[in-house]
């Protein structure tokens, strides 16, 4: 009985190592190397479906809007994109549905001093845009459009829970091709562009064109997260870098213009800079820790509620600043006539006071 097992246990042996080297392991490589090659498809199928997903529930709520430019000829009324004169006529943007009853966001350059905008819906309809308000400073405008039914909104997301790598997909119309999508990421948030744009903005890879601009931004979940607006080029199109104004900035611009005419900001008499890094080691602060008070309005809210220069400005109305561009976010969207919290380091005394701002008319 013994020597027949150690009969099967040689003969086992045997059988794994005539088995292994090399033709096993060739086999057993190319295996792994097809469950991989399978898993990748997966993978990049799975990402196509979400990318078809977000597009078609954001494609029916952008349009494309033809601004006439006030030097218009008159005698041309329509758009063709092989005529050079005509396309001279108009300004090609791009605008998205925010309500059922035709309530429209695009960037205020695509109508400024329009002589009138006609609007292009995904169904190939053509209606006249009316009622245009705007806020240059923003680069935002709101008009109306109108329908016998009701028309395909866009669903609002939160532009505040993006995160950088984050997956972003463009609508809109770049060189009045309508319906155009291109996919990119979340490059960077918070960024600044100088006087073109007032604002924190989006910065994305997703592709911008002219004729983007007005366009929506979504998320994977095809909620609209911000409205292309800019880009960064030495050529004039796009180059990797674009920008878009975030939709919790745009909930707030549409609505104070659908409701006021005018955008209302707040104030509080104060003027920030960031920190110094000398400054922000003496108060053991990261370099963008806070913003400091350099300026003070006489008899302003902030003279009033006991704020001096020199002040290290840690948060307002609960919400955490880092830099000057963090302030005056937060600061032009407060309700004016109520008190708000803000905390403060003075000569590396941490302490709180309150202020009351006031509307910027």
């Amino acid at each position: 009985m013994t020597y027949s097992r150690a009969i099967l246990s040689i003969a086992a042996i045997a059988a794994v190592v005539a088995c292994t080297p090399p033709s096993c392991i060739a086999q057993e490589h190319k295996n792994e190397s097809q469950e991989a090659e399978q898993a990748a498809r997966s993978q990049a199928k799975s990402l196509s479906s979400a990318f078809q997903n977000a597009a078609s529930k954001g494609l029916k709520s952008v349009v494309t809007v033809l601004a006439k430019r006030p030097d218009v000829d008159e005698t041309l009324d329509e758009l063709d994109l092989l005529d050079p004169n005509s396309m001279r006529n108009f300004n090609v943007g791009s605008g998205v549905i925010l309500d059922e009853q035709g309530l429209c966001v695009t960037n205020n350059h695509v109508i400024k001093d329009s002589k009138g905008i006609r609007v292009r819906l995904s169904d190939g309809r053509e209606l006249v845009g009316t009622d245009l308000r705007a806020d240059p400073s923003s680069d935002l405008a709101i008009f109306r459009i109108e329908s016998r039914v009701p028309l395909p909104a866009i669903r609002m997301g939160d532009s505040d829970l993006l995160n950088v790598g984050d997956w972003v997909i463009a609508i809109g119309s770049p060189f009045a091709l309508d319906q155009t999508v291109s996919v990119g990421i979340i490059s960077s948030k918070g960024r600044t562009v100088g006087r073109l744009v007032e604002g924190q903005l989006l910065q994305t890879d997703a592709a911008i064109n002219p004729g983007n601009s007005g366009g929506a931004l979504l998320d994977l979940e095809g909620n609209l997260v911000g409205i292309n607006t800019a880009i960064m080029s030495n050529t004039g199109v796009f180059q990797g870098v674009g920008f878009a104004i975030p939709s919790s900035r745009v909930e707030w611009i549409t609505s104070e213009l659908s409701e006021f005419g005018k955008v209302r900001r707040a104030k509080v008499g104060m003027r920030v800079e960031r920190l110094s890094q000398d400054q922000a080691d003496s108060l053991q602060l990261p370099l963008r820790g806070g913003v400091l008070v350099t300026r003070l309005t006489a008899e302003g809210p902030a003279v009033r509620g006991g704020i001096e220069i020199g002040d290290v400005i840690l948060e307002i109305a609960d919400q955490r600043v880092f830099t000057p561009e963090d302030f005056r976010s937060v600061v032009e969207q407060l309700p004016a006539d109520k008190s708000y919290p803000v905390k403060l380091i003075r000569d590396t005394e941490t302490m709180s006071v309150a202020i009351t701002p006031e509307i910027s008319e």
